[in-house]
């Protein structure tokens, strides 16, 4: 399994692209959530048209969606033709189908299928069982643990986390989880709550969207740590699981 992180700002950030990372397995491409400065990244990195399998989004705050209706345009303008698989929450479906609607006007359609998946029913879609876990944010947000035959992964969306999602993200090899703030917060991810999860002792933990607050207090603290099994995300970092952690490569066609 590689996990490319395409993006790792929070919603304001100015000098990192919008929260996304984009995962592959057995020949299986899944874009997490796409905000609007998400499909200008995937340009960079000569993402063919055809490239993904599946896209699902956290929940539908302008920072995770925004994107879809760029990246559904550029798809259909670039020729795609097969059917693209949209996972997301029930109750969030129809917001999502304006954006939609908005990449194909004045067409009637896209020039490809949209298969769309509801989240609180998908259990198993490309090479991954799907589990889903709600956490604490304005509004409903579900995180995601993906497991395959390379390992597990979890990637928290935005919002402080639930028991049972703390207990997922334990099981889990490598760990996305949002830290807004440093202190506990209602309905962000916290350093304060991050550090205490309890982990499998050789996964690794990944903080994205920060505060910049945040980074700048976390960054010299985590490079001081003898025992990095906390790092911070930057735009660009891939992963490879079973672990072993790589510099940021472009992604191929």
């Amino acid at each position: 399994m590689r996990i490319d992180i395409i993006g790792c700002g929070d919603a304001y950030d100015g000098s990192r692209t919008n929260a996304a990372l984009l995962v592959a397995e057995a020949g299986f491409n899944l874009l997490i959530d796409c905000g609007p400065t998400v499909p200008v990244a995937l340009f960079r990195r000569q993402l063919a048209p055809e490239a993904l399998d599946a896209l699902y989004l956290t929940h539908n705050h302008p920072d995770h969606i925004l994107g879809v209706t760029t990246l559904l345009n550029w798809m259909a303008s670039h020729g795609r033709r097969r059917p693209l698989s949209l996972i997301c929450q029930l109750g969030q479906r129809p917001r999502l189908q304006q954006l939609v609607a908005h990449a194909h006007w004045p067409e009637p359609a896209l020039p490809f299928a949209l298969q769309w998946y509801p989240a609180e029913r998908l259990l198993t879609l490309g090479p991954w069982q799907w589990q889903f876990f709600a956490t604490r944010h304005a509004v409903p947000n579900l995180s995601v643990l993906l497991s395959g035959g390379a390992g597990r992964l979890f990637y928290s969306g935005d919002g402080a986390l639930s028991a049972d999602g703390a207990s997922a993200a334990a099981t889990a090899d490598l760990l996305f989880l949002e830290c807004e703030y440093l202190e506990a917060h209602p309905s962000h991810g916290s350093w304060h709550d991050c550090r205490r999860l309890t982990r499998q002792p050789a996964s690794l933990g990944i903080l994205y969207h920060l505060d910049p607050a945040c980074r700048a207090v976390l960054a010299p603290q985590l490079a001081r740590a003898t025992d990095p099994t906390w790092q911070l995300a930057e735009d660009g970092l891939c992963w490879q699981l079973p672990l072993a952690t790589r510099g940021g490569d472009a992604w191929p066609e």
